[in-house]
């Protein structure tokens, strides 16, 4: 079985396919039949109908305040989550375009250990993600069940206004019971729309390496051809590959400015909305240091949704930021490896236009430029904006702590 990316984002789309968010592969093999487009049709509309009840009731719903106080949490959360679903599919034709770019652009120097390295971050990352989140879903069914059977309230994990708070009819509990598993149901698009831009930026960081590589293996090549083959044959080859890397770097520029058009409001909505739960979250682990062990279950949980995401074990806000600044880095090493592959040994061609040099310098000043990903056109997606994001998360969440003292 072939690692390359093409497989991965092939593996992925067929994920998001059945997530029911459509075909964002490139080759008509996930059709939208009829019957898929009618039931993609009914699932986001209850999803959007669940939603706006949600926010119905966090604006004029009468609850206790632990239902309150969710119903305006889920409500902020799942008009974000809504939003980027929309987004998702709003760009899904730019998408298919975008895999067709990622799949091919250099594949053919794709080696099998970066590849490996490449389909082992996004594989494991993305499973962690969905097993913590459907963990904490699966906890908050589980301590909502205890509420309703040992203190005889409602069963509520998503609040919405309709069925109301004293309605305890069979009916109103099986609204109740609909609305949990189109919340578990809603995490499948959900999840598509938050991991595909972070799958890209991860294919991303691996295309800079192979193509560092790339200038790394054309120059030990010149080195092993120089004492075998006549010299202007090893000069030739040299100048092929470098016009090959010159090439691949610039339309990894040209694929990156298609991410951050296509998913830069996507990654920017969830930095935004972990943050806030960030907040609430600690601010509930705070207020309540002695909870009981499924409430407490599904609060650690959640957190670990959110700080949890990959082997490295950065926060879920991160994530982005994390990818987007190794995307970074992993392009200002380009424009030394392509520097050093060894242009500079060959004899200086007599036509001008054939001369080597001058492509090599005008790749590497192109290369040398900065590349750097936005949040909503403003603020970089960077590992400095990370730590800055971590701060002002914790801050305002001592501000609240301190004000509730």
């Amino acid at each position: 079985m072939s690692l390359k990316t093409k497989y991965l984002l092939r593996v992925f789309c067929k994920y998001v396919y059945y997530a029911g968010a459509g075909n964002c592969w490139y080759e008509d093999i996930y059709r939208e039949t009829i019957l898929y487009r009618l039931y993609s049709l009914i699932t986001f509309s209850i999803y959007t109908t669940m939603i706006f009840l949600e926010n119905v009731a966090a604006l004029f719903g009468t609850f206790p305040d632990v239902e309150k106080n969710s119903a305006v949490m889920f409500a902020a959360i799942h008009n974000i989550v809504l939003t980027k679903m929309y987004l998702l599919l709003y760009h899904k034709d730019s998408i298919r375009k975008l895999n067709f770019e990622m799949a091919t652009v250099g594949e053919k120097l794709e080696k099998a250990g970066n590849m490996k390295k490449q389909y082992r971050k996004v594989k494991w990352g993305n499973l962690f993600y969905v097993v913590s989140v459907y963990l904490s879903l699966f906890a908050y069914g589980v301590e909502s069940t205890r509420r309703a059977v040992v203190d005889g309230r409602p069963f509520y994990t998503v609040v919405t206004y309709l069925p109301k708070y004293a309605d305890e009819s069979v009916t109103a509990a099986g609204f109740r019971i609909f609305f949990y598993i189109t919340w578990l149901y809603m995490m499948l698009p959900m999840m598509s729309a938050d991991c595909l831009p972070i799958t890209h930026l991860i294919t991303m960081t691996h295309k800079f390496i192979t193509l560092c590589q790339h200038y790394e293996r054309i120059r030990q090549q010149f080195d092993e051809d120089i004492n075998i083959i006549p010299k202007a044959q090893a000069i030739e080859k040299l100048k092929a590959g470098c016009l090959e890397g010159i090439q691949m770097h610039q339309k990894l520029m040209f694929l990156a400015e298609e991410i951050h058009r296509v998913f830069g409001i996507i990654m920017s909505l969830q930095v935004c909305e972990s943050s806030a739960v960030a907040v609430l979250l600690l601010l509930r682990l705070a207020l309540s240091p002695h909870m009981d062990l499924t409430n407490a279950f599904m609060t650690y949980t959640f957190v670990g949704s959110l700080f949890y995401l990959h082997k490295h074990k950065l926060p879920i806000y991160a994530v982005n930021l994390w990818n987007a600044g190794e995307v970074t880095y992993q392009a200002s090493l380009v424009s030394p490896a392509m520097f050093y592959c060894g242009w500079h040994l060959g004899a200086v061609d007599r036509h001008p236009h054939r001369d080597i040099r001058r492509l090599v310098l005008i790749g590497c000043t192109q290369a040398q430029k900065p590349l750097i990903l936005k949040a909503f056109g403003i603020q970089d997606l960077s590992y400095e904006t990370f730590v800055s994001v971590a701060r002002m998360t914790y801050s305002i969440f001592a501000v609240f702590y301190q004000r509730g003292e």
